[in-house]
C-alpha cells in the first residue's frame, strides 16, 4: 500500500491506514447499528444498551470500549455517552455537519472498490457490487459538509459572471445543496435529476421557496428555459464524452443570451484527487470518467459557448469551468 497518499503527498504509514480504515469500518457499523442514535438518545451501560436493541452483552461492551478508545464515545462511570462534535456529525441530520449518510455511502462503496481485479479483466463495473447501494444515502450523502461549506463561493463567482441572474437549473441536483443556495439569493430554480433520486429529496425541496422541481435524464433532455445559469455539479464525471457533449449542447438551447454554463467537477491533471476518482468511476460506472480540461473545452466549443474560464476555488480537489451563450 506504498502508493497510498495523504492530500499533503506523503505516503501514509502502514499504522494509519489501518486506523483509518478501522474508525470507517466500526464507527460506521455502529452508526448503522444506531448506537449513536441510542446514546444521544438516553446515555446507558453496556448491559442496559445491549437490552434496548436486542444485542448480545459482550460484544457490545467490546464496541462501546473501542468506540471509547477512538475517541467516538465518552465514558462516565459505567454509562456511554456521545460528545457533541460527535452527535454533529453522526446523530443530528439537521446540522450542517452531519455525516452519517456519507459514511454509509463510504462503507458501501468497499464493495466496488474490491472488484477491481473484474474491472482488470472484463474492462467494466460488477454489477453485482452494487446490490448494497442505497439511493437515499448516496444523494444525502451527496449533501455533504465540505459542499455546503463551498456553496456560497460558487454561487458568487456564477453571479460574478452573470449578475443580473434571475433564474438558475441545477442539472443533476438532487441532494439539493446548490439548489438551495441559488434559491436562497433569489434566483427562481430548477433542481432536474433522475426520478429514482429525486424521490429522496423531492418532497423537502419542493417546499422551498423559489425552487421548482422536474424529473428527467439530462443524456435526453433538459427542462425548458430559458435560465441564466445552467449548472452541472459533480454531473460530468459519470458521462460518457458523447453523452457530456450531448448535455453541454442542450445547456446552451436552454440558456437565456448571455447566459452561462458552469461546470463544477474534479479536471484530470488539475485536481490532485483526479486519477483516484477516476477509480471509483472504472468500478461503478460503464462510461464515467475523469476528463480534462481541454475535452470540457472543446465540447463548450462545439456547442457555441464562448468567453471560457476556469476559476479555482478555495478546496483544490474541486474547480469551477465557466462559458457564456
Amino acid at each position: 500500500m506504498t502508493g497510498t497518499r495523504h492530500p499533503q503527498g506523503k505516503a501514509m504509514e502502514i499504522r494509519k491506514l489501518q486506523e483509518a480504515l478501522e474508525v470507517l469500518v466500526f464507527v460506521g457499523q455502529a452508526h448503522r447499528e444506531n448506537i449513536f442514535f441510542e446514546l444521544a438518545r438516553q446515555g446507558d451501560t453496556a448491559e442496559g444498551l445491549a437490552k434496548r436493541l436486542g444485542f448480545r452483552i459482550r460484544p457490545v461492551w467490546v464496541l462501546l470500549e473501542a468506540l471509547v478508545e477512538m475517541k467516538y464515545l465518552v465514558k462516565k462511570k459505567d454509562i456511554y455517552l456521545v460528545p457533541e462534535s460527535v452527535r454533529v456529525r453522526l446523530v443530528d441530520s439537521s446540522s450542517a455537519g452531519y455525516e452519517g449518510d456519507f459514511w454509509q455511502f463510504l462503507l458501501y462503496l468497499i464493495d466496488p472498490w474490491k472488484t477491481l481485479p473484474h474491472v482488470l479483466k472484463k474492462g467494466k463495473p460488477d454489477k453485482k457490487s452494487y446490490r448494497n447501494l442505497s439511493l437515499e444515502h448516496f444523494i444525502r450523502g451527496m449533501d455533504s459538509p465540505w459542499k455546503k461549506k463551498l456553496a456560497p463561493e460558487i454561487v458568487d463567482i456564477c453571479l460574478k459572471h452573470v449578475p443580473g441572474a434571475r433564474a438558475a437549473a441545477d442539472i443533476g441536483g438532487a441532494p439539493g445543496t446548490m439548489a438551495r443556495e441559488f434559491a436562497s439569493r433569489g434566483l427562481k430554480t430548477i433542481v432536474f435529476d433522475l426520478p429514482q433520486c429525486l424521490a429522496v429529496t423531492k418532497k423537502e425541496l419542493s417546499k422551498i421557496k423559489n425552487i421548482r422541481v422536474v424529473e428527467g435524464d439530462a443524456t435526453e433532455s433538459l427542462p425548458r428555459g430559458p435560465y441564466d445559469i445552467a449548472f452541472l455539479g459533480n454531473l460530468c464525471h459519470g458521462q460518457s464524452p458523447e453523452n457530456n457533449a450531448k448535455i453541454i449542447s442542450m445547456c446552451y438551447g436552454r440558456l437565456a443570451k448571455g447566459g452561462i454554463i458552469v461546470i463544477f467537477d474534479n479536471f484530470r491533471g488539475e485536481s490532485p484527487v483526479a486519477a483516484r476518482l477516476a477509480l471509483h468511476m472504472i468500478t461503478q460506472s460503464e462510461q464515467g470518467d475523469i476528463y480534462t480540461g481541454e475535452q470540457y473545452i472543446e465540447w463548450l466549443d462545439k456547442a457555441g459557448f464562448r468567453d471560457i474560464a476556469g476559476e479555482k476555488l478555495t478546496e483544490p480537489a474541486w474547480s469551477l469551468l465557466i462559458a457564456r451563450k
